[in-house]
């Protein structure tokens, strides 16, 4: 009684602390300012913090409307969900927006072997 479990310390995904702005300057090209505002644009589409594969596919098939989108939206999910929990997180995405946007040849490769590589074991195989 009166300590709390480990579930109710959870990081509050909406809020960004003043540590993880610092790991996203160092690990992108953007500024603080840049930062916070990507951060409320995901809110925006993301009240709860998290992205998750429904809502990630919704709005890629806005971009890409005869597309196959359901299958490659799955790969890049698959991609971006670094640290395989159901769902995208706004560091996860703005590592996965800066190596797009921003990334040079190698991490740019990097990015598209691990979209292509489906069952993670560093071989590109055909279906």
């Amino acid at each position: 009684m009166g300590q709390k479990s480990a579930k109710s310390t959870k990081k509050d995904l909406t809020q960004l602390t003043d540590e993880e702005v610092d790991r996203l300057t160092n690990n992108t090209t953007y500024s603080r300012q840049q930062i916070q505002d990507w951060h409320q644009g995901f809110l925006q589409d993301c009240p709860n913090g998290k992205l998750d594969k429904k809502k990630f596919l919704e709005v890629y098939k806005k971009f890409y409307p005869e597309g196959k989108a359901e299958k490659f939206c799955t790969q890049v999910f698959k991609t971006f969900d670094s640290d395989d929990n159901g769902y995208i997180d706004f560091f996860e995405f703005l590592i996965a927006v800066n190596i797009t946007s921003n990334g040079n040849v190698r991490e740019k490769l990097r990015l598209a072997f691990d979209m292509y590589d489906m069952n993670k074991n560093g071989v590109v195989s055909i279906i």
